[in-house]
């Protein structure tokens, strides 16, 4: 059975003793302060620890999710293990700007009181505190460098769909289960017939039949009621590369795990505790930023007669798709990488089926209200 902790005030004098035992082993009294700036993320607290000689780290502090008081530790340490694995072969296999982790702790019975990571501190915005209200004059420069980080993950495969659990000494991987769905599996077609039927929508019917409105209400259940068998159905079907190796998926891709400067240019990209490997339309999603419903499970009122949309934000993102897709055959195609011919990020990306199915797949984990059963209806696959 998994244990739950409370979790008690964080020990901020025991942190700035462990960080400054960590950078000088020698050192008897702490010489680091923390910044008052303090990040709140969904489980996580963030702070700035500078340094006498002006260096910084981040320590990132792992804390119940929004409205809880407790965290199962089990579930922390497994997540911790993943993320620090994904990171160490994200840096070993790519160039890609991932922090480097100076230390780490699993436990709350520690001098921090909460589990916790030393990392390094990129100087820069992150997407989110900016609300991702790019100024026209750089979105192309944002897209490219999405598509390139993107492009360069591409490259970063493994033999499974799975998370990864452990380094083995000769330094190969080990891989584990997705939280919530399990495994490691073989094949793309295991994994899409293990998460059709061990995810569930999160809102029960009644808030759905109340988000969705008279007219919609009774649609909008049945697809959502439909959709895990659909996917069952059509799982041997979906992907284009049924067997590995598959490329290593960020689990959060989109401006909430961008780090930019003032000319938002990518610095880095954080947070990689969600990361698995995983099929090609997963991993072929577009990123958070550009993410748009499925028109065929969308509002009817959002497009006119002929299906094209009439938002101007609506308009504005499958444009910048379109440009995404643009920058990223660009990025594969200056690549030092050997990618394989028959099969590509840009590929999956045009895919435009198989590329909803997976946007579907990510809003439905999410709870969001659509019409599932039009869209698999559409697909024909």
């Amino acid at each position: 059975m998994e244990s739950t902790k409370p979790s008690p005030s964080v020990n901020w004098p025991g942190l700035l003793e462990y960080a400054t035992k960590k950078r000088n082993s020698n050192a008897t009294h702490p010489k680091c302060i923390l910044l008052p700036d303090i990040g709140l993320g969904y489980n996580h607290l963030v702070r700035i620890i500078e340094f006498s000689d002006s260096v910084r780290w981040i320590a990132r502090i792992r804390m119940p999710c929004l409205g809880e008081t407790t965290y199962d530790e089990t579930t922390v340490k497994r997540g911790m293990i993943c993320e620090l694995n994904a990171i160490s072969l994200v840096r070993q296999k790519t160039r890609l700007p991932t922090p480097e982790v100076h230390a780490f702790e699993m436990s709350s019975d520690g001098i921090v009181n909460a589990p916790f990571m030393l990392m390094d501190c990129l100087e820069g915005n992150v997407g989110m505190d900016l609300d991702m209200e790019i100024p026209e004059e750089y979105m192309q420069t944002f897209l490219n460098g999405m598509a390139k980080i993107h492009v360069e993950l591409s490259a970063v495969q493994l033999p499974k769909v799975g998370t990864i659990i452990s380094i083995n000494d000769e330094g190969t991987y080990e891989q584990g289960p997705i939280p919530g769905i399990g495994g490691p599996f073989n094949t793309a077609t295991e994994f899409y017939q293990a998460r059709a039927s061990r995810v569930k929508f999160p809102l029960s019917e009644e808030k759905l039949r109340a988000l969705s409105g008279p007219g919609y209400a009774a649609e909008i259940i049945h697809g959502v009621a439909s959709f895990p068998e659909a996917i069952c159905i059509i799982a041997s079907k979906l992907s284009v590369r049924d067997s590995g190796p598959f490329p290593l998926c960020h689990g959060d891709f989109g401006h909430n795990n961008l780090i930019v400067d003032d000319q938002y240019r990518i610095i880095g990209l954080i947070d990689w505790e969600m990361a698995f490997a995983g099929p090609w339309e997963i991993f072929g999603d577009f990123p958070l930023t550009l993410s748009v419903i499925p028109p065929a499970m969308d509002a009817p009122f959002n497009y006119d007669e002929n299906g094209e949309p009439k938002d101007p934000e609506l308009i504005r993102r499958f444009t910048n798709q379109m440009e995404y897709i643009a920058a990223v055959k660009k990025a594969e195609s200056q690549s030092n990488h050997v990618y394989d011919h028959e099969y590509s990020l840009s590929k999956a990306l045009s895919d435009s089926k198989r590329q909803q199915i997976a946007t579907a797949m990510r809003l439905y984990d999410n709870g969001k209200a659509g019409v599932y059963s039009k869209l698999m209806d559409q697909s024909l696959l």
